[in-house]
């Protein structure tokens, strides 16, 4: 009997008889960004509060022990696609395949497009001197800063925005699984510039995705808001008001008697 490989869309799928998979499929991802940052020698997590808290969820289910295969599954899959032409955004094609509905308001642009634009704006870039700051506003699963770090290489950095927060996590984690480590990724409306929800640094030293949730600590929240011009106060409009005998008393902004 010929076996078959199961596969990180598979394990996902097997929950789907007894829970909806799109909080599963965040709850996963929520697991693996607190597995990707452990405290050296102390064998748990920075974020294993958070983590025990996920999990916690499926304490009675067996399905609980997919987790953990997920993760080294993606891994794996992420390795062997990584010099394919479509890319290996295992995570946004999934999401993309079992979340994205019509009318939704959410487009994945195709890897091959991506890279396209990414040739297109960045040329010849991998001989700059300088590093280069790369901003997408709208980052969905990241496919937009995939693109630009293959070809712009990985010394640069990234920096990607997004609304929904299943979205911010998955770039982060593609992110951090490509090995893009001088990057962050902001929850956040990119229209607001006073908008912030979360934001995931990912870091080489200190290894991890590591989470900031005050704005002011957040590099790319700084960076961002001083991309818009400060609103001016309008000014106020002078009014003078005519005395009975038709001459001016002087600004109605002050307080006189006449």
């Amino acid at each position: 009997m010929k076996s078959t490989q199961e596969t990180f869309a598979s394990m996902m799928d097997a929950f789907s008889y007894r829970y909806d998979l799109r909080p599963v499929f965040d709850d996963f991802l929520t697991m693996s960004l607190c597995a990707a940052t452990q405290i050296p020698g102390a064998g748990k997590s920075h974020y294993e509060d958070l983590y025990l808290e996920t999990v916690a969820k499926y304490a009675k289910d067996d399905l609980r022990h997919l987790f953990p295969k997920m993760f080294g599954r993606l891994s794996i899959e992420m390795e062997d696609r990584y010099k394919d032409t479509q890319g290996n955004d295992v995570l946004g094609e999934y999401y993309e395949l079992n979340f994205c509905r019509k009318n939704s308001g959410q487009f994945f642009t195709p890897m091959h497009v991506c890279h396209f634009m990414a040739r297109s704006i960045c040329g010849d870039s991998k001989h700059l001197e300088e590093p280069k700051r790369v901003l997408d506003p709208t980052c969905g699963s990241g496919r937009m800063l995939l693109a630009g770090a293959h070809c712009m290489g990985k010394e640069h950095e990234f920096y990607g925005i997004d609304l929904d927060h299943t979205c911010v996590k998955m770039t982060a984690l593609n992110l951090f699984l490509n090995g893009i480590f001088h990057s962050e990724v902001m929850c956040a409306d990119a229209l607001s510039p006073n908008d912030f929800r979360i934001s995931y640094v990912i870091s080489l030293l200190p290894f991890g995705i590591f989470q900031v949730k005050e704005k002011e600590r957040s590099r790319l929240w700084r960076m961002y808001k001083n991309t818009f011009p400060e609103k001016q106060p309008a000014p106020k409009p002078e009014i003078v008001l005519p005395s009975k005998e038709g001459k001016q008393t002087g600004q109605g902004s002050q307080l006189q008697l006449f």
